[in-house]
């Protein structure tokens, strides 16, 4: 899949961490344990960046067990990309039978851990009836919220009306004082992921670089999987030892380096800067400069085109965290302006100080070293229209 494509793939699954299961309405019998399952991050799928989170029913003589999982969501509904746009997507809690979904993450060579809970049977039935009466038609659908709705907040969301005040007093307690903003958050598993992490970070507003409490870490699986580890309801701990149910071996790929994205800008810098000599001497190459002007137009086009995505986003989603996207100072639908030669270099001199000023209020962000080869070809690109136009 070429680069472009996976922007545009990232910009429609942004933000996924679940994996699709069959729904069934089999209820375990009597006499059962509960469990945590954690899938662990993956680089093979972008939706699995992140990892997941799900319940394991597992009757004590085998006789049933089950996955329950808040991260299904339907692929085939014909307003998917609509509804992910306004952030108005629908997920629902399914059902599904063990071995089918171990067997899935199996295949796809992603580890899978296990922390049985140490629930009584009161609390434990509990969880059950709220789950069985969750996962009827008309109560298994929700509006999926990245941060504040997802596989992981909806099982603490369980937990918290399963256990009572108790869970909620040591799930505070656990989770005093502030933490990282969301976009550092999701930055340290993109370190590996450069495109992803350009692809993501363009998409972020303002609202994820808010230092947040620590409870706010706690919509990641595996922030989620520490936690439980952690957490004491009186003198019992909550989470027996965590185990792998299935260990992958995959090794998470190293990703491209920022030498080549500062390669590949460059050398396509040094294209445009021969469209600026073909400019000051058309006579002398008529054929090639018509090339090199249909390969700027079309990076003027492919600019654009990502800039009204990201103003679109910034004022019409429901997501919060994609608001106030300061973005839109080097990444916007303005760009159409250098087509008419009368407003090009002041276009361009704007157009600069936009990014300029982007740079000065995310230097010192954990993202800005991987966006800079970006900003450097947006930075030589404009200043060659600048001087082009002045001469």
């Amino acid at each position: 899949m070429s680069r472009s494509n996976r922007f545009l793939l990232l910009t429609v699954i942004f933000l996924l961490c679940q994996k699709v299961s069959t729904a069934s309405q089999k209820a375990p019998v009597a006499n059962f344990s509960v469990s945590l399952l954690t899938c662990e991050k993956t680089d093979r799928y972008i939706y699995a960046l992140f990892g997941h989170s799900a319940i394991r029913i597992k009757s004590n003589n085998n006789q049933s067990d089950l996955v329950y999982n808040y991260g299904t969501f339907d692929t085939g509904d014909p307003k998917f990309y609509v509804n992910f746009l306004h952030g108005q997507m629908r997920y629902f809690l399914s059902v599904t039978e063990y071995q089918t979904f171990i067997q899935s993450y199996i295949v796809d060579e992603q580890s899978v851990t296990e922390q049985v809970l140490q629930l009584n049977e009161s609390q434990k039935n509990k969880l059950l009836s709220l789950l069985q009466e969750q996962i009827k038609p008309q109560n298994r659908s929700y509006n999926y919220d990245f941060v504040k709705q997802n596989c992981s907040t909806k099982i603490i969301d369980l937990l918290s009306e399963s256990l009572g005040p108790d869970f909620d007093q040591a799930l505070l307690k656990l989770n005093a004082g502030k933490g990282p903003p969301v976009r550092d958050l999701l930055n340290v598993y993109l370190r590996r992921q450069e495109f992803e992490m350009i692809g993501m970070n363009s998409l972020l507003g303002r609202r994820s670089d808010t230092i947040t409490n620590k409870s706010v870490s706690l919509f990641l699986p595996d922030t989620l999987q520490k936690t439980m580890d952690k957490i004491q309801l009186g003198t019992i701990k909550l989470s027996a030892p965590i185990v792998y149910l299935f260990k992958s071996q995959h090794q998470t790929a190293s990703g491209l380096p920022v030498f080549y994205l500062l390669s590949y800008g460059l050398n396509l810098f040094f294209v445009l800067g021969i469209s600026a000599g073909l400019s000051a001497h058309p006579q002398r190459y008529s054929v090639p400069k018509k090339l090199i002007s249909f390969l700027d137009g079309f990076f003027i086009l492919a600019l654009s085109t990502l800039g009204l995505l990201l103003v679109y986003l910034s004022c019409n989603s429901a997501l919060d965290l994609l608001w106030y996207n300061f973005n839109i100072l080097w990444c916007h639908p303005f760009y159409l302006v250098l087509f008419f030669r009368k407003t090009r270099r002041i276009a361009s001199i704007i157009f600069l100080s936009g990014i300029l000023i982007f740079t000065f209020l995310y230097i010192h962000a954990s993202f800005f070293s991987v966006l800079l080869p970006v900003l450097l070809l947006l930075s030589l690109w404009l200043s060659i229209r600048i001087f082009q136009a002045k001469g």
